[in-house]
């Protein structure tokens, strides 16, 4: 899932081609500004996708995965006593890799202690709905972390 305000997302839904300037400000070029404006529409979302890739590449290289993150993030939230750093780093993992749903009711399940019937009480779904979603998000985490 990509950042929903990156250049790439932002580029993706605009009908024109949109730079974001180092100021923060953003300038768009419009069909009738470009010839073949088709063209480099397509490849400039097509850059901007790379770059994106990219960056999520580099951002999980640079995550401090050791033992205590990806052998059991469950474990981590149960010790209260871990590293506020490692804790980060897992949240990080977490919000990086796993939709809102299914980090929000990972985190009442792992975190807080919830069973799976009282998350979906509060939700207000069916248990199995939540059952499919901790362990999507499961599975996700140990694809993360190279676990098979």
């Amino acid at each position: 899932m990509f950042d929903q305000k990156s250049d790439y997302a932002l580029n993706k839904r605009s009908p024109n081609i949109v730079y974001r300037l180092a100021d923060g400000s953003c300038l768009e070029i419009k069909s009738e500004d470009c010839p073949d404006f088709e063209r480099w529409k397509e490849l400039s979302d097509e850059n901007y996708h790379a770059q994106e890739l990219n960056d999520r590449r580099v951002a999980r290289k640079n995550l401090p995965l050791d033992e205590n993150i990806c052998g059991s993030i469950e474990d981590l939230f149960e010790d209260k006593s871990s590293d506020s750093h490692v804790m980060e780093s897992a949240i990080d993992i977490l919000e990086q890799y796993l939709t809102e749903t299914q980090r929000r009711r990972y985190l009442l399940h792992a975190r807080d202690g919830l069973t799976m019937r009282q998350i979906a009480v509060q939700e207000q779904v069916d248990p199995m709905a939540i059952q499919r979603s901790i362990v999507a998000a499961k599975k996700k985490i140990k694809k993360f972390c190279g676990i098979h």
